[in-house]
């Protein structure tokens, strides 16, 4: 087994933190993800704050790690050997203590040339405040709607005292003796001769999904997905020579 592999045991070997369940958590996995971005980017002063900020909220002894290789990359060698120190100290049993060890002799040796010639000593980092959650944004009221008197303004109607001035129709009046006028038939007729539509089936009452072939083809390559994703990040070691450890957070 390769130290690499060992390392990814011993990083899912620590019992899971739900951060669904548990604000800690949730602060904790907020400050790590900062810390990553920032030290993908090179901003090692915002990293050290961010996983010293982690470490706070859940201390996980691999974060002891990843602060130590932030020092030591930021240029604070005395920093970074008593990190790599302390992360050894509460995981002694860690696989890659001989890497560790390693990069404990080169700091020491850093310091030692320093002391001799304090010239050479680079100037003291400034760590930056951790970064703070966002206060949350107010849900949106809408206003409460008008009432309908206050909306709509009263109607006002003049009555007309004269009706053919105003345009309504009139009724016609027949002469005297004039019979009433013949009914005006419609212009439209039913033809009894053509044959009525079919009538309509019933629809028939729907399956459930569970019962549809379609859903268990799904199912089963949801499942095939995952359990391939699930194998390829086992079998993927993290690498910590330049890099992070990544804690767990559920």
């Amino acid at each position: 087994m390769t130290a690499a592999v060992a390392i990814a045991l011993a990083a899912t070997s620590i019992a899971p933190v739900r951060a669904a369940d548990d604000p800690a958590a949730a602060e904790a996995k907020r400050h790590y993800e900062e810390g990553t971005k920032a030290f993908n980017l090179g901003e090692y002063p915002r990293a050290i704050a961010e996983f010293k900020a982690t470490y706070n909220a859940k201390p996980d002894p691999l974060l002891l790690y990843n602060i130590a290789q932030s020092y030591r990359l930021a240029g604070d060698a005395s920093q970074g050997l008593f990190f790599y120190k302390s992360f050894l100290r509460n995981m002694p049993d860690a696989a890659n203590r001989k890497e560790v060890e390693a990069q404990i002799r080169k700091l020491e040796k850093v310091l030692a040339d320093q002391k001799s010639n304090p010239a050479s000593a680079p100037p003291p980092i400034v760590i930056p405040p951790p970064t703070t959650a966002a206060a949350p944004v107010p849900p949106f009221t809408s206003p409460p709607p008008a009432s309908a008197a206050s909306a709509v303004p009263p109607a006002t109607t003049t009555p007309s005292t004269d009706v053919e001035a105003s345009g309504a129709p009139t009724a016609a009046v027949p002469a005297v003796g004039q019979t009433d006028p013949p009914p005006v038939h419609s212009e439209t007729h039913v033809d009894l001769s053509a044959p009525s539509p079919p009538p309509v089936p019933a629809n028939e009452p729907d399956r459930p999904v569970y019962k549809k072939w379609w859903f268990w083809v799904g199912t089963a390559g949801v499942v095939i997905l995952l359990g391939g994703l699930a194998a390829a990040n086992a079998n993927k070691p993290p690498s910590t020579s330049l890099g992070l450890y990544e804690p767990i957070f559920r």
